[in-house]
């Protein structure tokens, strides 16, 4: 009787444990972001970047997006403003338009901004 007595509580210890493990997990992912709901900006294959550009992005679902380029927090050049689909996108930009220096150049959406800097020496 009194095994039995041992292995119940060790059992209850143990799943206390499991309980508090998963709670505590729970409490963890609360302010964690889940990427897989917003769009993926990559960065420019050229450092320093000059001539034609291409700017490259995934979005996860069909999404209204802004692409745009800034200079110093101030808005630039509005690249595109749309609704993109699903999957990758390409966007060319001659970044001849712009004089040489320091930029950057991103996405927003209703969710998220997001930037990227890009140095052009043309």
């Amino acid at each position: 009787m009194e095994a039995v007595i041992k292995f119940l509580f060790v059992s209850f210890l143990i799943l206390l444990a499991f309980i508090g493990y998963r709670a505590l997990l729970r409490r963890f992912q609360r302010g964690h972001v889940s990427h897989k709901e917003f769009c993926e900006l990559y960065t420019l294959d050229q450092d320093p970047a000059q001539g034609e550009l291409a700017f490259y992005f995934v979005c996860p679902e069909e999404r209204k997006v802004q692409f745009a380029i800034w200079q110093n927090n101030a808005l630039l050049i509005e690249v595109a403003h749309s609704t993109f689909e699903k999957g990758g996108h390409i966007l060319r930009f001659d970044s001849t338009q712009i004089s040489n220096g320091v930029y950057y150049y991103g996405i927003v959406t209703a969710d998220q901004e997001t930037k990227k800097r890009m140095i052009i020496a043309n």
